[in-house]
């Protein structure tokens, strides 16, 4: 059994090791593994890059 988060609510599940792993799979920026099987677990998030058209520096050096 897994315990996985989902990141933008904070809900916390205990999901089966397939289920997890294909939560993890579709959406990897979106869920994080906290626990397998009972022991802690070190999840890597992979960090999102900003978009760049979103920015303000990009509005601030365009104006």
């Amino acid at each position: 059994m897994y315990k996985i988060k989902y990141i933008p609510t904070g809900h916390i599940f205990i999901l089966p090791d397939t289920e997890a792993k294909k939560l993890k799979d579709t959406s990897p920026n979106e869920y994080q593994i906290l626990e397998k099987n009972g022991k802690k677990y070190k999840d890597k998030m992979n960090k999102q890059k900003a978009d760049e058209n979103k920015s303000i520096l990009s509005k601030v050096l365009d104006g």
